[in-house]
């Protein structure tokens, strides 16, 4: 006879975030249950992150010593052991990894049911011979890398972000298939460790980014030898004996290339199994129709379940933690905050790091009432110390200071925005942030510049009022 179980919550997916969110949950007094689900063992974006993030490192350092003699250090040319360097990557990466293991998971009295996982119907879960009607479900079955139907990929051996971290051996050639924050982040790792690498956007460079920001990112990709052909698409892969052959559509005829290697680095899809989900009849979003309809904060159309992370087309740790942090609060009944997209900051992890929060117009002029502020990264007391690449932020604000949106390319450009995004969730404007008191040498120093921009461009006798006024309180 089946056992039935009535949870607070029931976890779908028992990768890393899934874990993560059960014992919030139960930390915080819930009757938990987690099932695991097809495919989530491959899913670890925390890992894989750490990983990512790791390899970069090595190569930021090897582009150290190769620029040494600019500081007045000995120059040399970098040795890379891809061996070592991807052991310490994995290193770096386990370190992060989950230790939690059944025993302790159930001693924390969370249920782990055993048994492939199925909806019986809208409010019932199926797992083995457990029957699991939760107050609510939550899907955290992670997402996959997104791979086109190219005449011929499916012939040769490819990398995605997910295993090229694997990868030991030098790659002569890499072209990378995509225009994606990855794309390019993995692309200047492997030019900077020795390997000709070529960019072929294939739908678009970094979507969603503001030109101008993406422009002074490319150019300073395209100095360090990365190339990038924003000119073609990719239109089919062959095979050969020796290498690879890729040809591309141009508007001026085809093209080809002769490589070594492939990395397909177009984003990712949410993991839905249909086998899993099928009786939930859960809408699918109309522009994507790989993903679910979701609301703010991971609703899907069935308001017993919600989706978190990969599973709700999020796939970046950090958000994935919040989301999971408001979940287990409303079911805790401690309050019904919501996540904003517009506040949360999105960041390119190359050199310069390339960095933004808030919708940008795509290179259309702002608003009635608004204003483009700019400031150069590379002119603070920071970046002359280190002698850094030329960067620049970009600031909308309305004519009361209130900040529409910001990015910032260069030295410090994800601390920058990462200081406007709590400035535009906490409701200060660009007089506020012309009062900050930083430390120096600080990257940060460009928002007393954009602050003084905007006080210049008040009218005369505000200012005027505002200096009487200070005046009258001053001693």
């Amino acid at each position: 006879m089946a056992d039935i179980i009535r949870p607070d919550l029931c976890v779908i997916g028992a990768g890393a975030l899934g874990i993560d969110l059960a014992l919030l949950a139960r930390q915080r007094g819930l009757d938990v249950a987690l099932v695991d689900a097809p495919g989530t063992d491959q899913v670890d974006p925390v890992r894989g992150s750490l990983r990512r993030a790791a390899f970069l490192a090595s190569a930021a350092r090897a582009q150290a010593i190769r620029n040494a003699g600019h500081v007045g250090l000995d120059a040399a040319p970098p040795k890379p052991n891809f061996r070592v360097i991807s052991e310490h990557a994995a290193a770096r990466a386990a370190s992060a990894a989950p230790r939690d293991t059944v025993e302790r998971l159930t001693a924390l009295g969370i249920a782990l049911p055993e048994g492939a996982a199925h909806f019986a119907d809208q409010r019932t879960l199926s797992c083995g011979e457990t029957t699991i009607r939760a107050r609510q479900f939550a899907l955290a079955t992670g997402a996959s890398p997104v791979i086109p139907p190219l005449a011929g990929l499916d012939e040769v051996s490819y990398f995605t972000p997910d295993t090229i971290g694997d990868n030991i051996r030098k790659l002569s050639h890499l072209v990378v298939i995509g225009g994606t924050p990855q794309a390019l982040e993995l692309a200047q790792a492997y030019r900077r460790l020795g390997s000709m690498v070529t960019v072929v956007p294939q739908g678009g460079l970094l979507p969603g980014f503001e030109p101008e920001l993406v422009a002074i990112l490319l150019q300073a990709l395209r100095e360090e030898g990365v190339v990038i052909r924003d000119d073609a698409q990719v239109a089919a892969i062959l095979p050969r004996s020796q290498g690879t052959g890729v040809t591309l559509d141009t508007a001026s005829g085809d093209d080809s290339l002769d490589v070594s290697h492939i990395l397909v680095a177009m984003g990712r899809a949410p993991l839905l199994d249909a086998g899993l989900l099928d009786k939930l009849k859960l809408r699918r979003d109309r522009l994507r129709p790989d993903h679910l309809l979701v609301g703010p904060n991971g609703q899907t159309s069935n308001g017993r379940v919600s989706a978190i992370g990969g599973a709700a087309g999020e796939h970046r740790p950090h958000i994935a933690a919040r989301q999971a942090g408001l979940l287990v609060e409303r079911l805790s009944g401690l309050g019904n905050g919501r996540l904003d997209p517009l506040l949360v900051p999105r960041i390119v992890a190359t050199e310069p790091a390339l960095a933004e929060v808030g919708v940008f117009a795509g290179g259309k002029p702002p608003r009635p009432g608004q204003s483009v502020l700019r400031a150069s990264l590379a002119e603070t007391d920071a970046a002359r110390a280190v002698g850094e690449m030329p960067g620049a932020v970009r600031l909308v604000a309305g004519r009361d200071g209130a900040i529409a949106s910001a990015g910032a390319v260069g030295l410090g450009a994800g601390e920058t925005i990462a200081i406007l995004a709590l400035a535009m969730a906490s409701g200060l404007r660009l007089g506020d942030l012309g009062r900050l008191a930083l430390s120096q040498p600080s990257p940060a120093a460009a928002l007393l510049d954009l602050a003084n921009q905007h006080l210049a461009q008040q009218p005369r006798r505000s200012r005027s009022r505002r200096l009487a006024g200070l005046g009258r309180i001053l001693p």
